[in-house]
């Protein structure tokens, strides 16, 4: 495994996180404010509910997989020199990837696209999309996406890592954009803010692991 290349990902520089958080948050806004609903509805009246859509939907368990074999690799003495610094950072960054999920989850409590269980209330079939803070129950986590989230923080640890595969990093996260959207689980504000969140886990894993140790 090489190590990480700083001019292919700007590896958390100040500058470039600020600007990339700064330009999210006003999406994920633009997102909830003017789009999410009538996008909401254009796929709902469009709606194709096909299993590449399903299986796009589950890019996070493709990561898990992966980050998982990452791990028992370390079982095996010629990778664990190599893999150690990967799995550190992985294994942190799924951590935070969770406080983060369910942290937003609670503290937005945004309704859904479409119902799913338990008659939860919903854009399409009640009319009813908002944010009501500190609602518990699954009705009420639709925002940020936990899919996507999962998604993007994994495959940012992989793309820091492996910048040679950059290129089936992207596709991962696109694939969970997809999937996400076209079978109407999330609105496009969900997704957005699942990516920033799935970022921030990414980069606080890495400050954490680039610390020095004590001496």
């Amino acid at each position: 495994m090489t190590q990480p290349n700083s001019s292919t990902f700007t590896p958390f520089s100040k500058l470039t996180m600020m600007r990339f958080y700064l330009l999210m948050i006003i999406a994920t806004l633009i997102a909830v404010l003017f789009i999410d609903r009538p996008l909401a509805s254009m796929l709902y009246n469009n709606a194709y509910q096909g299993s590449y859509l399903k299986l796009l939907s589950q890019a996070p368990l493709f990561f898990q997989v992966l980050g998982l074999s990452c791990v028992l690799l370390l079982c095996l003495p010629r990778y664990r020199h190599t893999m150690l610094p990967l799995v550190k950072h992985l294994l942190l960054t799924a951590l935070f990837a969770s406080g983060l999920r369910w942290g937003g989850k609670w503290l937005f409590g945004r309704t859904w696209p479409e119902t799913w269980v338990n008659e939860n209330p919903s854009w399409i079939h009640s009319g009813v999309e908002g944010f009501y803070p500190f609602t518990q129950g699954m009705g009420y986590n639709s925002f940020p996406s936990g899919h996507t989230l999962f998604t993007v923080a994994l495959a940012c640890c992989f793309w820091y890592h492996l910048p040679q595969c950059k290129l089936l990093w992207g596709l991962g996260i696109v694939a969970v954009f997809i999937g996400q959207l076209g079978q109407n689980y999330h609105f496009l504000g969900d997704t957005l803010a699942g990516a920033t969140l799935g970022v921030l886990a990414c980069h606080l894993a890495h400050l954490i692991v680039k610390l020095p140790s004590p001496k």
